[in-house]
């Protein structure tokens, strides 16, 4: 077998239950001889006992590689902060989004970065991304940092006094931006991965629903137009539950065409998931009909390219421009799909916005990187 240098690696449980190894790599001559080469794509399958076996032929390796040569690098370190920084850069667009960008940055703590997509009826809107960070990691003086970065991007008075009194619950805060068809918007969130294990262990038989994230959204031009969002959790519904509610909460019954799409995108992700790893949240906005869902299956590892028949069917359901989606999905199919959110938008119209990223899943639980 010819040898490989891995660039990726995705690693996901068969319905069968054999660890499955997708490597993506180059062979090593080719970075020597100054050639381009294409990726190759291997798989590598495990059965258990082999899979532990590795666990700790790896784990004594790294020791042993640790003790000749020090603390090996961290995962993601291979990119410099500086080549991070440009690839978030080129990444958004227009003064607006690099302002936030911008004051993020002089936190000075490390955030991860997601993007996403959002498909309307004859509408495709890409210049939209989250970025978060542990509140804990981020070190004495945040409160007053924070304070002064929703001052910069004009968040009302009254929704940055409210998210700076939720600041001491939250483990994780993330703010966002998002271009629409007329108007941006200015996103800032607060997270309560906690509590998710509290309900767990307080009801492991039927955990009771519980707000995990609180939003303050406003207009990036004129903040006098905001609203805030609850994001309700129902943690441990199964897949079937899941789509039960999706059905008759959103897509009537099972008629709409929508309905069959993102089931698809579930049942595709089910696969290599393990059934209590869904993560689905219900969204409510004050003042205005929105109602939607966000179901987060990062813990899949999938290619936003394993998507694409599902991608294509919306785009043809709404009627989107086969040119314009191609255009932003052809840089981002191989990085990974994170959620998928849908339900009814602002002005009552049909939606579904996908989100993704460089990295996969570290199976933590809810609230971890």
């Amino acid at each position: 077998m010819a040898n490989l240098k891995a660039e990726l690696i995705h690693i996901f449980l068969s319905p069968a239950g054999e660890f499955h190894f997708l490597v993506r790599g180059k062979p090593p001559e080719a970075a020597g001889n100054g050639a381009t080469a294409l990726p190759v794509d291997k798989r590598i399958i495990l059965p258990p006992a082999a899979a532990k076996r590795l666990a700790l032929v790896l784990e004594a390796a790294v020791e042993d590689y640790e003790a000749e040569f020090g603390p090996a690098p961290e995962p993601g370190a291979d990119r410099s902060p500086g080549e991070e920084r440009r690839r978030i850069i080129d990444s958004v667009q227009g003064e607006k989004a690099r302002r936030l960008i911008d004051r993020i940055d002089g936190l000075g703590v490390h955030y991860g970065f997601e993007q996403s997509f959002k498909m309307l009826p004859g509408t495709l809107l890409g210049n939209r991304f989250l970025a978060g960070f542990h509140r804990e990691a981020a070190g004495r003086g945040l409160d007053g940092k924070l304070d002064d970065l929703c001052r910069a991007v004009g968040m009302p008075e009254s929704q940055r006094l409210e998210f700076i009194r939720g600041l001491p619950e939250a483990n994780i805060v993330l703010f966002g931006f998002e271009e629409g068809e007329g108007t941006s918007l200015y996103k800032a969130y607060l997270e309560y991965g906690p509590e998710f294990r509290r309900v767990i262990r307080d009801s492991p038989d039927d955990p009771v629903s519980f707000v995990i994230h609180r939003g303050f959204k406003w207009d990036a031009g004129d903040s006098a137009r905001h609203t805030t969002a609850r994001y309700l959790c129902h943690p441990s519904w199964s897949v079937e539950t899941i789509l039960r509610r999706l059905s008759e909460s959103f897509y009537d019954g099972g008629r709409s065409p929508v309905y069959e799409i993102v089931g698809g995108i579930v049942e595709t992700a089910a696969r290599r998931m393990r059934p209590e790893e869904h993560l689905y949240v219900e969204v409510q906005e004050e003042g205005n009909p929105r109602v939607s869902f966000d179901l987060n299956l990062y813990r899949a590892n999938l290619l936003l390219g394993e998507l694409y028949p599902f991608l294509l069917m919306m785009c043809r359901h709404l009627s989107i421009d086969p040119e314009a989606f191609h255009r932003i999905y052809e840089p981002v199919k191989k990085q990974i799909f994170g959620h998928v959110s849908g339900g009814t938008d602002r002005r009552g119209r049909d939606f579904l916005t996908v989100y993704y990223g460089v990295k996969g899943s570290s199976r933590r639980g809810p609230g971890g990187p």
